[in-house]
């Protein structure tokens, strides 16, 4: 395949750096910057006739809209943008519409995995301009970084990789697959004007690891069906490994599939039948698994309640806060994701907030990596968070 031509010829991310730098001849014509990401596609694969319709909907966009585009990356863009509350739901209607039609004709295979938060984030730009040019940084140090003398051919992931895992974990045993490939993360109660206090550890196997130590050729973006089988491959091995990740059995969650559960792996982990086997566990599941696997999510739950262990309902978007009934769940813990423009959803859903831990489920702020991620909880009543941010804090706690 040919190598593909270029999206369009806008401005590269250092201009824009310059523009926002020295912002007052520039506020009055835009307010917002949408940063536009197709990361999550398997772009290496597509067609040169994908490549020119984006190119062609961006045209359009910029015309329709009197945007100022510039170029981020291969597949990022960024666009200025001038938003009022009486074109906002119109203009973000337009871009994704279009971006989600060429996803639906060349890429359909993943169109129910995008995330369009990520496809396409707001930045307001009267409030968070800090922010912005923060993110856009790192772009500009990543365009500086000298490229690799040999760029690494990747692939799709193949029904071997998952077996290559397997193999990895028999060669080197649970102890050293907990070592290497098990991450935590601490879950804090942060309460106004005190410092964090610990509640518990989410376990989880990390994608970075596996990328560098056993996909290293392989590209995990757009593989469907077959990257849910290797979670499910993972979770097998995160509760195989279990008792060498968290010897103690000191109080923490696990993240799994809800299909985990019915296998040899869980019924194992589950051991002998006392009441209380789970008291000092939560499981996590996601949102969309769970009504995915809504029937089989009911069985899971009865179990795991009957040994007294808890339900955490993972990945809930700021945008469907509020569409699933957490008390029919019977979850014991709600996982809100932090991100770009949460600060102006999740304000309008402080009553479904409320009534969720008004009706027993903690509500957790997951994947906060800025101090206003701890503001806007406090706001809505939510005390309890988890990120990156919230680590830092820790280390800052401890004196590291």
């Amino acid at each position: 395949m040919k190598e593909s031509i270029p999206l369009d010829r806008s401005p590269p991310v250092g201009s824009l750096l310059k523009m926002l730098k020295n912002w007052g001849s520039h506020s009055h014509e835009f307010n917002t910057l949408l940063l536009m990401s197709l990361g999550s596609l398997a772009t290496q694969e597509a067609e040169e006739s994908f490549w020119l319709d984006l190119q062609r909907v961006l045209g359009n966009f910029r015309t329709r809209h009197n945007a100022k585009i510039f170029e981020l990356s291969k597949v990022d863009r960024a666009l200025l943008v001038k938003m009022s509350e009486f074109n906002q739901v119109a203009l973000l209607t337009d871009a994704k519409v279009e971006l989600l039609r060429l996803i639906q004709q060349y890429f359909p295979e993943q169109f129910g995995m995008i995330d369009q938060s990520r496809l396409l984030r707001p930045i307001d730009l009267r409030f968070k301009m800090v922010n912005a040019i923060r993110f856009l940084e790192r772009y500009e140090e990543d365009e500086k970084k000298p490229a690799p003398s040999q760029a690494v051919k990747m692939r799709r992931l193949g029904e071997q990789d998952i077996d290559r895992v397997v193999e990895v974990n028999q060669q080197i045993g649970h102890a050293a697959f907990a070592k290497v490939f098990i991450r935590q993360q601490n879950i804090a109660e942060i309460k106004p004007g005190e410092p964090p206090s610990d509640i518990m550890h989410e376990y989880f196997v990390g994608m970075d690891a596996l990328k560098k130590h056993v996909f290293s050729d392989v590209e995990l973006r757009g593989s469907g069906n077959l990257f849910n089988q290797l979670t499910i491959t993972l979770d097998r091995l995160l509760l195989d490994a279990f008792g060498d990740a968290n010897p103690a059995r000191a109080t923490c969650s696990i993240n799994l599939n809800v299909e985990s559960v019915f296998t040899r792996a869980f019924e194992a982990f589950l051991g002998d039948n006392r009441a209380n086997a789970f008291s000092n566990l939560a499981f996590e599941f996601r949102q969309a698994n769970v009504l995915q696997q809504y029937d089989e999510y009911e069985v899971a739950s009865n179990l795991i309640a009957s040994r007294n262990g808890s339900i955490a309902i993972d990945a809930i978007f700021p945008e469907t806060v509020g569409i699933v009934n957490m008390k029919r769940l019977n979850a014991n813990m709600a996982k809100i994701f932090w991100r770009q423009g949460a600060e102006t959803i999740l304000p309008r859903f402080k009553d479904d907030i409320a009534e969720m831990q008004d009706n027993g489920t903690r509500v957790v702020l997951a994947r906060v990596d800025d101090d206003l991620g701890i503001e806007i909880g406090h706001d809505l009543g939510i005390t309890m968070f988890q990120g990156f941010g919230i680590d830092d804090l820790i280390k800052k706690r401890d004196g590291g």
